[in-house]
This record gives structure tokens, sequence and C-alpha cells, in this order.
């Protein structure tokens, strides 16, 4: 179970223990000073209370043999429990039990308040920069990871985290599986990465997986086992190093484009219902003209028109691509949003 949204460890197990040990001295004197002497309940209650707290009143009624017999028994359980909730109590507080206690609380009222968001599972080589990249677009996500040095480090960025095994269905409905809209499977083995798609797509089919391949071979695997996309890191790198070779001056554009250098952005822009883009063409919007923008792809569906042309109609639910100023773009999308 994550460790962030539970405290159980020897200090609060003690604790309990304490508290319960406390608890059966409370019963032991109540119940026990009323069957051996002839105390009311009240009076039994009383002396419960004074024998445990160890204050040295006087007795308030006559104890005999068997009641002094039970009052050895009250102090030692009382006693002993006691020291033991005082004890966990201050190891709680001064070792920071408490304050992570709460932290996780309220980490998990955060993650229980979520919807739409995004599950990254592994913080690794990929998952880092996964996380990384929709925390800069401000985007809701948690990350699944059961390596604590590695949730240490995702603790210190602040971001949002369960501690687990993300191929456990309860680690993956601790990070609000039911609520999400995506979970990114990069792990650092191909084979939990298709246990997490099969997992996720047998709880909650609608939610969208992107699985990470180390394996090439395993690219079919994933997509058997339901991911709706599968990305190849090594795949991907033959390729950029090719392009690199091939189209140096494209690659350097690429390559300005993702890391900001250059006043230019791709952006996806949302038709919705109430929009004046609804029920018009691309030429009706004049998108050039009004935002310095250029459409470089409308998708409808689940189809991509790559080459759309001015007299391309549009719908609500359809998402346009635009490249264009990062001012313009975002002027463009504030109007639409």
């Amino acid at each position: 179970m994550n460790a962030a949204r539970s405290l159980v460890g020897p200090e609060l197990t003690r604790l309990r223990i304490g508290f319960a040990g406390i608890g059966v001295s409370l019963a032991l004197g109540f119940v026990g000073y009323q069957l051996v002497t002839d105390a009311t309940p009240f009076d039994a209650l009383y002396m419960t209370v004074i024998t445990i707290s160890t204050v040295g009143f006087a007795e308030t009624f006559e104890l005999g043999d068997g009641g002094r017999i039970l009052t050895i028994g009250v102090i030692l359980t009382g006693v002993v429990s006691l020291t033991i909730v005082a004890i966990s109590s201050a190891e709680l507080i001064v070792e920071g039990h408490l304050q992570r206690a709460v932290e996780g609380r309220r980490m998990e009222r955060r993650i229980d308040a979520l919807r739409g968001h995004v599950i990254v599972c592994g913080f690794g080589r990929v998952g880092v920069h996964v996380a990384e990249e929709l925390a800069d677009n401000d985007a809701a996500f948690i990350v699944v990871d059961n390596d604590p040095d590695k949730l240490a480090m995702i603790e210190e960025a602040g971001m949002l985290h369960v501690g687990g095994d993300a191929t456990e269905e309860h680690v993956l409905d601790a990070a609000g599986l039911d609520h999400a809209r995506a979970v990114v499977a990069a792990v650092n083995s191909d084979a939990d990465n298709v246990l997490i798609t099969l997992t996720v797509k047998g709880v909650a089919p609608a939610t969208e997986v992107i699985a990470r391949a180390k394996l090439d071979e395993n690219e079919s695997k994933l997509l058997r086992a339901g991911a709706d996309r599968v990305i190849a890191p090594t795949t991907i790198g033959g390729r950029r190093i090719a392009q690199l070779l091939t189209r140096p001056v494209v690659a350097k554009f690429l390559d300005l484009l993702s890391t900001g250098a250059v006043d230019m952005m791709l952006e996806e822009i949302p038709v919705g219902e109430n929009s004046d883009l609804a029920g018009g063409t691309l030429r009706d919007g004049a998108i050039r003209e009004r935002w310095s923008c250029t459409v470089v792809a409308v998708r409808s569906g689940d189809e991509l028109d790559s080459h759309p042309s001015a007299d391309r109609s549009l719908s609500a639910g359809d998402v346009i691509v635009v490249m264009g100023a990062e001012e313009s773009v975002a002027r463009m999308r504030a109007s639409y949003a």
C-alpha cells in the first residue's frame, strides 16, 4: 500500500497496542471492582482511573485481598500501556511520522478529488520526462512507483504520488483509476507494462493507455493487451538520428520548436458546441486572418486529416491542430476555451 497514503509502522502499531491496553485496564478495573468488592459502578470507575494514573488518592471503598490483587493487575497493565503510548507518541512527533501521516491524509484527499487526470506508472528514464512535461503544462497527474528512493524524489518535487506496484489493481485504484483519463505504462519491464495495460482495460476500458515498449518485438503484445498507443524509445531514437543525418535543417527546427527556443508552437484547439467554428468550414473560420495561425491538421473522431482543405467542414467535437507564434496561439486558445 502507498507509504504516503497510510502510516503503517512500528510506532503506530505500538501506539495502538498502548491504547488497547489502556482500554483493557479500564474494563478490567470497572468490572472487576464491582465483582470482588461492594463498589458501585461510579466508585469502580473512579478507583480504576486513579489507579491507572497513579495519582495516589485514597481508596474509596474496602478492597480486601481480592481487590488488592486486582489493583496490582490494573496498575501493571495501565502503567505499561500509558508508558507505551507516551513513548510511541514522542517517537511519532520527534521522528516526523506524525507530520508524514498528516501530509499523507492531505495527499489522499487531493487524489480523491482529481478527475480526468493522468496516472504515470514508473518514474524511470521515460516516466520522469512524462511527469515533468505534464507538470510544465499544468496537467493533473499522479505518479505510481514502488522504489523508496524514487518516491523520495517525487515527494521532493511536490508531485502527487502513490507508492506501490502498478501491476496491482488496488494500487491503481488508490491513484484514482476510475476517474483517470489516461494511464502511462512506463515501468522498466515490458511484461509489467503488459500487465498494467490488462489491469487498466479490465477495470476501466474507456481509459486511454499509452505504453512504453523496451523491446521492439513487444510492441504487438502491448497492442494486443489493449494499449491504445505504444511508444518504443529505441525506434524513435533511431529515426531521430537518421533525421539528423538526412534532414539536418528540419531536425534543427524541430529541436528549437520542442525546446521553445523559437517563437512557434503546435497546439490543439477543440471545437465546442457553442464555438463559431462549428457548422462552418476552415475558410469560414478565417483562422489565419484572425489569429495568424496555420491549420496543419483536423481530427474528427478517430480520423486525422493531415492535409485539410479550406472547404473542410468542422463539427462540435473536432480538434484543430494549429501552428503559430506562442502569443497568437495563446489568444486563439483563450478565445475558444
